[in-house]
């Protein structure tokens, strides 16, 4: 009788299938997001790579860190501190969007502010704890992200996990993206101290 009913049980059972968890289908969640000097420690050439884009961002002119440009297709647009030398204060410029990025306080660099001021959009992005070059939180509305070094102390090597909201601007992306790098090339080169 116990074999019969064994076997009973055995096949009456359904698999119930996994359901991922962490991620989503719609979108929401990062599907893969690195940030890469183009040659070991050429500070001055990123690749972004942000879900299907893959955006370039270099100096206008060689070790000209307050001057950036940005590619991705017909799509481009500058980067450029608001005054020359300026680290506390950036732009972004692009054909639709002017986005302000800028130090929380004066030489605060592991506390930043992006605001596109006709939008009312806003992020904040800040390193996970004092100091702490190699990795980075940032929330803004619809989301959050974690930047982090790939190896500690490899700083022109970069991955981004959590979400951006499928219908946010690449300009907004690349803003966001842009504070944990700008701030460790800054260091790099000596133009800021920790």
């Amino acid at each position: 009788m116990f074999p019969i009913i064994f076997l009973l049980t055995l096949f009456g059972c359904e698999v119930e299938p996994i359901t991922p968890t962490g991620g989503s289908t719609s979108g929401t969640y990062s599907k893969g997001i690195s940030m890469s000097t183009t040659f070991s420690e050429d500070w001055d050439d990123w690749d972004f790579e942000i879900g299907d884009s893959s955006v370039d961002v270099s100096t206008t002119f060689t070790d000209d860190w307050d001057n950036w440009e940005f590619s991705y297709g017909s799509l481009d647009g500058d980067i450029e501190t608001t005054f020359s030398e300026d680290w506390d204060n950036w732009t972004l410029e692009s054909d639709d969007y002017s986005i302000r990025i800028r130090t929380s306080f004066s030489e605060d660099w592991d506390n930043w502010d992006i605001d596109d001021l006709t939008n009312g959009w806003h992020a904040d992005v800040t390193t996970s704890f004092s100091e702490n070059w190699d990795d980075w939180d940032t929330s803004f509305d619809g989301g959050n992200l974690d930047v982090r070094t790939v190896f500690s102390d490899d700083f022109d090597s970069w991955d981004g996990y959590g979400n951006f909201p499928s219908d946010y601007p690449l300009e907004y992306r690349i803003a966001i993206l842009f504070v944990p790098i700008i701030t460790n090339v800054m260091m790099q080169n000596g133009l800021i101290a920790p």
